[in-house]
């Protein structure tokens, strides 16, 4: 509540200040504080605080900055209300710790809130020596029993990868709350520790502490990745008896898990029971259909989406539909799919693009493959190895090894993939000279213990003639370390 010796008039314009989130809104409300306020109430350093939270509120940071910039004296609220709209931004996160140093400089000393969001930004950098040295700073001042503080310190280190600093903090947290639970479980899932992650919602459960929507959701996301469909299908049981208000993501969560177990009949289950879906859930349908190898049921849902106002398809819902249907003749699906990509304003798209390529490789037409190609002007490693693997696969290995140096000549990271597509290529013609440049490219890059890579090195070894380097390249793979050792040094 704002102080009584301030006029009403202003008290209604910080509670207008609270509730906009329109730029466009913000700036009017702005003008008119600056109107309408006497000179004295305009200075207020409570009512520039409100302000400046609206302005970042509604994502305007250059607003927000100015405006604290003009104020005649700030307080740390005016500090923390800055640096808690930087923080939540991944592209300003050092600008905030560029506030904390001038708030040094002005002689404030931070709080818990000041360091819940420098914390915060640290995490969005995935700056773990900053945050790290945040956290003897808040140490040093005496914050480190704050429960904000430590869950922001939790979230960090989880996010960075130290799961050995995040369970430290874990550990030191009287009350752990869901924020804290789910913090730790993510830190384990991000890093691949699936089983880890799994065990912790598990103590979570058995601690009396109740799950929130994102815990189901990123639990289902870890059983999803790792094909658990017992884990899965028990998960979504506590959702029912929980009787939990299913959101979106935790909707969507359901329905990836589902397909990626390859239980499609009940994925399509809970996504007809669904109130409420949005693009994603659709996309998910027809990749998860795709993903199982169904193009006509994929191609059945992408039809029930044209058909609604709303929606409309995005660059994911065509890549989807055209790699789903994409074993069928082009005539019958992929052609009229790209007239509505066209159509669409998508076909620069590096997704769609993808997609397409590989629908006219797999139906012979690499002219049209190379159109599409040149149409695109940001493209990625995957267009490029996807150039490079049809024309292999067509026979035509020249113009895949043309593609291979052009993508290398400009600095793209090469992939296991695309040095697998060089490679075959190499073996069909018999090149071995650019197959041995092509060997030490592996090298460097070490991806000589990928199976894919040395299948590739092994075959165009063997089509050059250079049968004592294959046997070699196979004995290194399949070998213990110190056998491999051994026949190094001889």
């Amino acid at each position: 509540m704002p102080p009584s010796h301030e006029p009403s008039a202003v008290a209604t314009l910080i509670q207008i200040c609270s509730s906009i989130s329109s730029l466009k809104r913000a700036r009017q409300l702005h003008a008119l504080i600056l109107t309408t306020a006497t000179p004295i109430n305009v200075q207020t350093p409570y009512l520039l605080n409100n302000v400046i939270t609206m302005y970042s509120r509604c994502g305007s940071l250059r607003d927000a900055q100015r405006v604290f910039d003009g104020m005649p004296s700030r307080s740390l609220v005016s500090y923390n209300a800055l640096i808690a709209a930087y923080s939540r931004d991944p592209n300003c996160g050092n600008m905030a710790f560029k506030l904390m140093s001038r708030m040094e400089y002005e002689c404030m000393r931070p709080n818990g809130s000041t360091f819940t969001s420098l914390v915060q930004a640290a995490l969005s950098l995935e700056d773990r020596l900053m945050g790290s040295l945040l956290h003897n700073q808040v140490m040093k001042h005496g914050f480190l029993n704050n429960i904000c503080v430590q869950t922001s310190l939790l979230g960090m280190y989880s996010s960075c990868g130290d799961l050995a600093s995040a369970k430290r903090i874990f550990a030191c947290i009287n009350n752990k709350d869901a924020i804290a639970w789910n913090s730790v479980i993510f830190g384990n899932f991000k890093n691949d520790m699936i089983n880890e992650g799994l065990y912790l919602f598990g103590a979570m459960v058995r601690s009396g502490v109740t799950p929130n929507q994102f815990t189901y959701s990123m639990v289902l996301n870890a059983c999803s990745r790792v094909g658990d469909y017992n884990c899965g299908k028990f998960i979504h049981g506590r959702v029912i008896i929980s009787n939990l208000n299913a959101d979106l993501p935790l909707q969507n969560a359901l329905l990836d898990m589902y397909f990626n177990c390859g239980a499609t009949q009940t994925a399509f289950s809970v996504f007809s029971r669904s109130e409420n879906v949005d693009l994603v859930s659709w996309n998910t349908m027809i990749a998860g259909y795709m993903e199982n190898g169904d193009g006509e049921k994929a191609m059945d849902m992408f039809v029930q989406l044209l058909r609604l106002s709303f929606p409309e398809p995005d660059e994911y819902t065509f890549a989807a539909i055209i790699s789903a249907t994409c074993a069928f003749p082009a005539s019958y699906y992929g052609k009229p799919l790209h007239a509505l990509v066209s159509k669409a304003g998508y076909d620069r798209s590096v997704f769609v693009g993808t997609a397409l390529l590989s629908m006219y490789f797999k139906n012979g037409e690499a002219k049209s493959s190379e159109k599409i190609f040149h149409l695109i002007s940001e493209k990625d490693v995957v267009l490029w190895t996807e150039m490079i693997i049809g024309h292999s696969r067509m026979g035509d290995e020249e113009c895949a090894i043309k593609y291979f140096c052009e993508m290398c000549q400009e600095g793209h990271k090469i992939d296991s993939f695309a040095l697998s597509g060089a490679l075959s290529a190499c073996a069909d013609l018999a090149s071995l000279k650019q197959g041995e440049m092509i060997h030490s490219q592996v090298m460097k890059t070490r991806y000589d213990v990928e199976m894919s890579v040395c299948g590739s090195l092994v075959d165009m070894y063997a089509k050059n003639g250079r049968y004592p380097t294959t046997r070699f390249i196979m004995v290194t793979v399949t070998a213990p370390k110190n056998v491999f050792y051994n026949i190094t040094a001889t």
